[in-house]
């Protein structure tokens, strides 16, 4: 970190490093990401951190302690550093309950029960959206108002949503990888973005 420029960090890494960025998580699951808990005090001096991206991380705190985690991202950012959040949608996940046929949603239910509902479960959405609120140690599932909400209650400007893999700042673009764990279409089903700025 000391030697890097600009200065990076990802919360929530789990095994997913990101070349160029200092990967943190609670439970590192390789030996190049270092631990951090974002429910207590970030290890770093005020305005010292350029970027600040979680991916499917938010989710698995409750909504206080994303609260708290948000005010610490603003904290270390340097005055016009950026902040990135990849999350599932709640409404994303409504669309999926009241339109289930869709191409695109179609290949998401098969997603969740390929891999994660039981054998003789019967085929429907309510399966899918339950496992998404209720398993994978979820706590909190957020919407675009409610990021909004956290983002510009602590300060942060020029809020705005993404596609997955898009920014209008290259040190962000295709910074998303959860698509490589469930593929590119049901991830862009599941996932809102959001993107913000610290002004100083």
């Amino acid at each position: 970190m000391s030697s890097s420029s600009p200065k990076k960090l990802q919360i929530g890494a789990q095994g997913n490093s990101i070349n160029g960025w200092l990967n943190a998580d609670i439970e590192p699951k390789a030996n190049h990401v270092v631990y951090m808990d974002a429910t207590k005090t970030f290890p770093f001096g005020d305005n010292t951190l350029d970027y600040v991206f979680a991916e499917h991380m938010i989710e698995h705190i409750p909504y206080g302690d994303a609260d708290f985690m948000i005010k610490e991202c603003f904290r270390v950012l340097k005055p016009q550093g950026k902040i990135r959040i990849a999350t599932p949608n709640l409404m994303g996940a409504i669309q999926v309950l009241q339109n289930p046929d869709t191409p695109e949603h179609k290949e998401y239910i098969d997603h969740y029960y390929n891999l994660f509902i039981d054998q003789g479960v019967p085929r429907d959405p309510a399966f899918v959206v339950n496992k998404l609120f209720y398993g994978f140690k979820h706590r909190f599932i957020h919407t675009e108002f409610t990021l909004t909400h956290l983002l510009e209650t602590n300060g942060f400007n020029h809020v705005r949503k993404y596609e997955v893999g898009e920014s209008n700042d290259p040190e962000l673009t295709g910074v998303e990888q959860h698509m490589n764990e469930m593929g590119l279409v049901p991830n862009k089903v599941e996932t809102i973005v959001m993107q913000a700025q610290k002004n100083g």
